[in-house]
C-alpha cells in the first residue's frame, strides 16, 4: 500500500491538511473558518478542533492568513463593468483604399530598400508642442501611424503583389511597432539637434512634441483609475534595460539603414505573430531587403566590414521587441481586473500596442 505523506496546513501549520480550500492547502478547521461571515483574526478556538502536539502559529500578515494576496481576495469578479467601444473600421477602409490605388513610381531603382526609403523622408523642422494628452490626441496618433505605414508599405513592390487580406494582416500586426521605432528615431534626431533639450521631451509622432514631465495625461476615457496608477500597465516607449534613443543618437542611422530597421522590425514581428503563410512571406521580404542593404554598404558606402555596425542597429530592434514581449503579462493583468475599460472593433489591430 502506498503511503501518502500528510500535508501541513498553510494557515496554522498543523499537520494533516484536508485539501486545497480557497487557494490554500488547509486543515478542516481553517477551511471552515473561511466560510464564517463574522471575520476574526484569532482562530485558536477553531485550531484546537484538530488534535496536534504542535502549537498553532498565528499568521503575522493578512496575506499569509488567507493564503492569497489581499488584492485578489477582495476583487469582485461579478462587479458590472462598462467598456467603451472604439470603432476603427474607418481606418481599415482607408487602408484598403490605399492598397487599391495604382502604384506611383517616383523614380526607377533596382533596390527595393531604396524605394522603401522614399516613404520615410518626411522631415519637419517645426514642432507643435502639446501640454495635454487626451483621447483625441491618442486617436490622431493611431490614425497617423496606421495610414502612414500603409502608404509606406506600398513603396515595396513585393508587398504590392500580395492579396488584400494578407496586406491587411501585416499592416494590422506591424503598424504600432513601426511607430515605436519611428518615434525613437524622431526623438533621437530632435535631441541631437537640440542638445540642451530635457530628456523628458519626446516626439509622439512626426511634428508633435511632448514633455512627459509637464504634460497631463487624461486617462478618464481609458480607465477609472488615475493615470499614475495605470502607467505601469501601459507599454512604455523605451526599453527598461537598454537606452534605445541614446543608441540611435550615437549611431545616427542613414535613411537607408533606418528603412531597413523599420522593415526588419515590422516584418519579423508580423511573421512571429501571424505564423504560417505570412511568416514565409515576411521572411522572404527580409531576405530581399538584407541583400539590398549589403549592396548599399559595399557599393555605395564602400564599407566591406559592416557587421559590427549592423549588429548595433539590430540590438536596437531586439530591445524594442523584448520590451514588447515583456509587457504582455502586464496587459493580461489589466484585462483580468478590468483596469482598462476600452475595447476595439478590431482587437487584433491593437494587440501589443499598450492599449489591448
Amino acid at each position: 500500500m502506498e503511503v501518502i505523506p500528510s500535508q501541513v496546513c498553510q494557515v496554522c501549520g498543523v499537520e494533516g491538511a484536508h485539501g486545497n480550500h480557497f487557494g490554500a492547502v488547509s486543515c478542516r478547521a481553517c477551511a471552515a473558518f473561511f466560510r464564517i461571515p463574522d471575520f476574526q483574526y484569532n482562530r485558536d478556538g477553531l485550531a484546537s478542533l484538530v488534535s496536534s502536539n504542535r502549537t498553532p502559529a498565528i499568521p503575522t500578515t493578512f496575506e499569509s492568513f488567507v493564503g492569497r494576496p489581499e488584492m485578489i481576495l477582495f476583487w469582485d469578479s461579478e462587479k458590472p463593468t462598462f467598456k467603451t467601444l472604439i470603432d476603427v473600421k474607418f481606418l481599415v477602409e482607408e487602408a484598403t483604399k490605399i492598397f487599391n490605388q495604382p502604384s506611383q513610381s517616383v523614380y526607377k531603382s533596382d533596390s527595393c530598400l531604396q524605394r522603401l526609403s522614399i516613404g520615410i523622408k518626411e522631415s519637419r523642422n517645426e514642432f507643435e508642442s502639446i501640454n495635454k494628452i487626451t483621447q483625441e490626441v491618442v486617436s490622431e496618433t493611431w490614425q497617423y501611424y496606421f495610414l502612414t505605414v500603409a502608404r509606406w508599405l506600398m513603396h515595396f513592390d513585393e508587398f504590392q503583389k500580395l492579396g488584400e487580406d494578407i496586406k491587411l494582416k501585416i499592416l494590422e500586426s506591424a503598424w504600432h511597432i513601426w511607430a515605436t521605432l519611428d518615434r525613437h528615431s524622431a526623438t533621437a534626431t530632435y535631441r541631437r539637434n537640440n542638445p540642451e533639450a530635457p530628456k523628458t521631451q519626446i516626439i509622439s509622432r512626426r511634428g508633435v512634441l511632448v514633455d512627459l514631465k509637464t504634460a497631463h495625461f487624461d486617462s478618464t476615457w481609458l480607465s477609472d483609475y488615475p493615470s499614475w496608477q495605470i502607467s505601469y500597465f501601459l507599454r512604455q516607449s523605451s526599453g527598461d534595460h537598454f537606452d534605445i534613443i541614446g543608441a540611435l543618437i550615437e549611431l545616427q542611422p542613414t535613411d537607408m539603414e533606418m528603412t531597413f530597421m523599420l522593415a526588419q522590425l515590422s516584418f519579423e514581428y508580423a511573421g512571429k505573430r501571424c505564423q504560417g503563410e505570412i511568416q514565409k512571406v515576411t521572411e522572404h521580404f527580409q531576405n530581399v531587403l538584407a541583400n539590398d542593404l549589403h549592396k548599399y554598404y559595399v557599393e555605395e558606402l564602400k564599407m566591406v566590414k559592416y557587421f559590427d555596425r549592423l549588429a548595433k542597429l539590430m540590438k536596437i530592434n531586439n530591445a524594442i521587441q523584448k520590451n514588447l514581449w515583456e509587457h504582455r503579462p502586464r496587459m493580461e493583468v489589466a484585462k483580468m481586473f478590468n483596469i482598462i475599460k476600452i475595447e476595439f472593433s478590431h482587437p487584433e489591430m491593437f494587440k501589443d500596442s499598450g492599449f489591448n
